[in-house]
């Protein structure tokens, strides 16, 4: 299979359709299903299937796909070191990061990286934390931002050290001001997300013995926020993204929780070794920001 017939291959897996990969590639649609043809007849099985809704992969597809996805991010990485050494900077980088990194680091981290190296084409993709391993696993990203706890045996590297709190609604009393105990959160109505979301907190719930009784699932930290703040119950999240309030609100108060706990947000990628000469420097500018947090 070419490196052409590969990059088809993935963009129809992307795209879930042969008029738009031909659009993307800057192909003839007859090209693409000469190309899907050919790739059939050299794997000996039937690749994609065809409906009215468009074009899904089959399942003997789905297995090659990590493997191509592999293929292409080392030929990614062949061209930007070669464009490096005849002193040009080109190439893409597809980065994962989860909510609350994607709002507080990314808009610090992505114009300077865009304004020093314009020929690299960044590509974000926002996930919860299970998301983002896989992602990094099958070749779909190359570089990770998200918490050690999620990280397994990928090459992580921890980065900053961002404590858990909890938000309640600006009512909420607890014993000592600005502090609440897990014995006093023992009942109460919580505003809970996907437990995929943020293991971290699922880990000071277990910990702690906290059953959530929760009637209100969100999926982001805007919506929790936002669900906390009208009386919907109190949540345990990250401190980071709360750095966006730091001027306080009337509608939700931060307390501080008591046994404490935090999570270690860094970089993570398959092999840190095989990095491309754009992953490596994005790397670096992030080790850099989280330094001066």
């Amino acid at each position: 299979m070419t490196l052409l017939a590969c990059q088809i291959f993935f963009t129809i897996a992307h795209e879930g359709s042969f008029a738009r990969t031909a659009e993307h590639l800057h192909l003839t649609p007859s090209a693409i299903s000469h190309a899907v043809a050919t790739m059939e007849a050299e794997c000996g099985f039937p690749l994609f299937t065809r409906t009215k809704a468009g074009v899904t992969m089959t399942a003997a597809a789905e297995h090659l796909l990590p493997d191509i996805q592999r293929l292409l991010a080392c030929s990614e990485s062949l061209d930007q070191s070669i464009a490096r050494i005849n002193g040009m900077e080109k190439g893409v980088l597809r980065l994962a990061v989860f909510n609350s990194a994607c709002v507080t680091w990314l808009p610090q981290l992505l114009p300077p990286f865009e304004a020093q190296f314009p020929g690299i084409e960044l590509q974000v993709y926002q996930g919860s934390y299970s998301d983002i391993a896989a992602w990094l696993k099958n070749g779909t990203a190359e570089l990770g931002l998200m918490s050690n706890s999620s990280a397994q045996d990928l090459d992580f590297e921890p980065m900053y050290h961002d404590p858990l709190v909890c938000i309640a609604p600006a009512g909420y009393r607890t014993r000592r001001p600005g502090v609440v105990t897990a014995e006093e959160l023992r009942g109460q109505n919580f505003v809970s997300q996907r437990p995929d979301t943020d293991a971290d907190i699922q880990s000071y719930l277990k910990k702690n013995d906290l059953r959530v009784n929760a009637s209100c699932y969100v999926n982001d930290d805007e919506s929790t926020i936002a669900m906390v703040s009208c009386g919907q119950g109190v949540a345990i999240m990250p401190q980071l993204i709360l750095k966006r309030y730091q001027d306080g609100s009337e509608h939700f108060q931060v307390l501080k929780l008591e046994p404490t706990a935090s999570r270690s947000i860094g970089m993570a990628c398959l092999d840190k070794s095989g990095l491309s000469p754009a992953a490596r420097q994005f790397w670096q500018r992030a080790r850099d920001y989280a330094s001066l947090l």
